[in-house]
This record gives C-alpha cells, sequence and structure tokens, in this order.
C-alpha cells in the first residue's frame, strides 16, 4: 500500500449563512489566505518526514473548498520546499485549457525543478465549471482527449505538429523536456463508463473518491473488465481510492474533532453544485454523460448519494471517511483497500475547516500507529 496526502485546500472561514452561489470573492480575506496556504504547505511538507510516497492536489474555480486554481504553481512551491516526495496534480483540468501546451510545459518545469517528482494527473472537471468558463460541455470529451494526444506528442517528439478539431500547431518544438522519460507517470480520475475505457485502453491508473466502498468497487471492476477484454490483467497499481481520514486516540475523540469540519466541507461543496441544479446546470450534465455512462454499476449502486444528508456513523459504514482511534482507522483502511484492490491510499487529511494543529495531530498519529499495521505498506 503507498500513502499520499490529497489535500483540496478549502477556505477554513466562508460564513455559512450567505446565501447562493458564486460565493462573493469578498469574503475571501487576502491575509488569512496567505496563513492558510502556508499551514498547508507545512503539512505536505511534513508529509514527507513521515515517509508518505507522495502529496497530491487539484484545479478548482470559483470555489471555496478548493482554492488552488493554478495546481502547478502548489507543486512549482513543493518542488522547492522538498527533496524526495512525489508531487501530484490530479490534475489540470483540460477542456477549460484553450491551449494545453501550456500543461505540457508547465508539467516539464515542474519535473525537472523538483528532479523527477512529478505525477501529471488529467482530469475533465465538474459541471460547474463549464458553466463558470462558459466552455460548451458537448466539446468536453473530445477537448479532453485532444489536449491529451497533444501533451504527450509534445512530450515524446522533437518537433511536432498537431491537427485536430480543436488544436492545429506546426512544427514546434517543446522546451523543457520532462526528467521522467517519456513522460512523467499519468493519473486520472475516472468515473464514467466513457472515461474508464479510454483510461484502460491506455493503461493509465485511475483515481475515485465521492462514492461508497462498494460503488468504488464497480468502477474498479469495470476497469479491469475492460483491461481484460483489450489482452491485459489490470493490477492494483491502476487504482487509487481517496478518502477523507482522521486519527485520535479514541473514536469518540475522532469524531468529536472530524465531524464538524466535515460538515463544513460538505456545505462548501454543496454551494459549488447549487448553480448545476438549474435547467443550464441539467444542460451541462446531460452533455457531459450518457445513458451508458452508469450503467455498469450493479443495481443497487446506482443511485448517486448526498453524503452531506448521512449521519456520521453512516459515512463511516458506506466508507466515505476513515476515522477513529488507530486500531479503528486501520481496520477501516485495510478493508476499504482490500474491497477495491487498489494500491495506492490518498488520503484527505485536511478536512474542511479543521486547525492545523489537529491535522498535524492527526498526521502524527496515522504515521506512528496506523501505518505500521496497514498490509504492504511502505
Amino acid at each position: 500500500m503507498r500513502i499520499y496526502n490529497f489535500d483540496l485546500l478549502a477556505y477554513p472561514h466562508v460564513p455559512m449563512d450567505i446565501p447562493g452561489t458564486p460565493l462573493p470573492s469578498n469574503l475571501f480575506d487576502p491575509m488569512e489566505g496567505c496563513r492558510n496556504y502556508e499551514e498547508h504547505f507545512y503539512e505536505m511538507e511534513h508529509c514527507e518526514q513521515l515517509g508518505f510516497e507522495g502529496v497530491l492536489f487539484n484545479e478548482h474555480h470559483y470555489s471555496a473548498y478548493g482554492t488552488m486554481p493554478s495546481p502547478n504553481l502548489v507543486a512549482a512551491a513543493l518542488s522547492q520546499r522538498t527533496s524526495r516526495i512525489k508531487i501530484g496534480v490530479l490534475g489540470n483540468v483540460l477542456p477549460l485549457r484553450h491551449h494545453p501546451v501550456r500543461v505540457a510545459e508547465e508539467y516539464a518545469m515542474v519535473d525537472c525543478m523538483s528532479g523527477g517528482r512529478l505525477i501529471a494527473g488529467f482530469v475533465r472537471g465538474i459541471p460547474p465549471e463549464y458553466l463558470w468558463y462558459n466552455i460548451d460541455p458537448n466539446e468536453s470529451r473530445g477537448r479532453f482527449e485532444e489536449a491529451f494526444e497533444l501533451i504527450l506528442r509534445a512530450w515524446s517528439e522533437p518537433v511536432w505538429s498537431y491537427h485536430g478539431k480543436f488544436f492545429h500547431l506546426e512544427n514546434c518544438a517543446t522546451w523543457p523536456r520532462p526528467v521522467q522519460q517519456p513522460h512523467p507517470p499519468i493519473w486520472v480520475a475516472a468515473r464514467s463508463a466513457e472515461s474508464i475505457e479510454w483510461c484502460a485502453q491506455r493503461r493509465i491508473p485511475i483515481a475515485q473518491v465521492y462514492q461508497t466502498a462498494s460503488q468504488i468497487e464497480d468502477t474498479f471492476n469495470y476497469y479491469r473488465k475492460v483491461a481484460r477484454d483489450d489482452g491485459w490483467e489490470a493490477d492494483p497499481g491502476q487504482f487509487i481510492l481517496c478518502r477523507h481520514i482522521y486519527v485520535a486516540e479514541t473514536d469518540e475523540k475522532a469524531r468529536e474533532i472530524a465531524e464538524p469540519a466535515l460538515r463544513y466541507f460538505f456545505t462548501l461543496l454543496n454551494r459549488g453544485f447549487k448553480q448545476t441544479a438549474s435547467a443550464e446546470g441539467a444542460r451541462v450534465r446531460q452533455a457531459l454523460y450518457t445513458d451508458k455512462s452508469f450503467n455498469y454499476f450493479r443495481e443497487e449502486n446506482r443511485e448517486r448519494h448526498d453524503f452531506s444528508t448521512l449521519g456520521w456513523e453512516d459515512l463511516c459504514r458506506v466508507g466515505y471517511i476513515c476515522a477513529g482511534s488507530p486500531d479503528t482507522v486501520a481496520r477501516q483502511l485495510n478493508a476499504q483497500m482490500s474491497t477495491v484492490g487498489a494500491e495506492h491510499f490518498m488520503g484527505m487529511f485536511h478536512i474542511g475547516n479543521l486547525p492545523h494543529s489537529k491535522v498535524l495531530a492527526s498526521l502524527d498519529l496515522f504515521h506512528k500507529r496506523v501505518m505500521p499495521q496497514l498490509e504492504g505498506s511502505r
């Protein structure tokens, strides 16, 4: 089991009585933002001292629950504050990038600046971002796939050209080149059948988070089926499980500290999705997904859960959060990783507005008393 810290970098001071979306930007206090960035950076650095395999983060826009509109900047900063740990971006939202060459160039820079420690992630993005960026969602998959092909060409060919539906470039040479050849390892967050098939056909590892353990088992099993149909067997290294996680001395103490922070996170997350409840939002969802997208789930797993409505015990039962004493968390995590058949675990240790000191305490306890109990941990 390979252990990573996955950080959304939420803003911790949003008033809960502010209605609607988007949140007005004057609610962001720049000085609090400075402190928040520094605390999260310190936590990611601390993971290197604890022997974690890597730290990962992602890209979101117009959102208080993920204040990293440019995760490549975070990766560049961490490349200078760490020396061993892998640095992962999961990932750049390719359909929102009008010029994917910039992604190839910036990822190559980070790989050079870190001495070859980058995990290069790519995602399609969430429905609200298509509304806010005014991008046609009907072009989402085509733009993603073309941008990906273009980036691989930019990394692998000394002089290259590309002519597709969306991108036309002639006689280009990309400087710098990544340290890792032919390119850094690539991860993709994938849930729809179409995305899973696309990843399996290219043998790209996939990550999943906001589903029950049973649903993620279905997602990963569908990848395995596609791989077998394509003539190869997917091993656990193809799969990444991500979970909110909190470790305290007792189960009761973990709930006392982590549940309010998780409820704050749910409030921020739901604000970000409110706009897609509109008719325009429904149009975006319809364009992004097809009738096929989620038909691979077992019948009992096809319901899309609103986890914010579940109580603490149910959140632990379905696997949305791993929380409790070291023994409880080790048991939960070993069980989930066995169920879904994954080798990589990304823990979301900084939950919502959890205080910095509590995050560090959880990380330290996880390192000292949970990691020794994890099956095949390294």
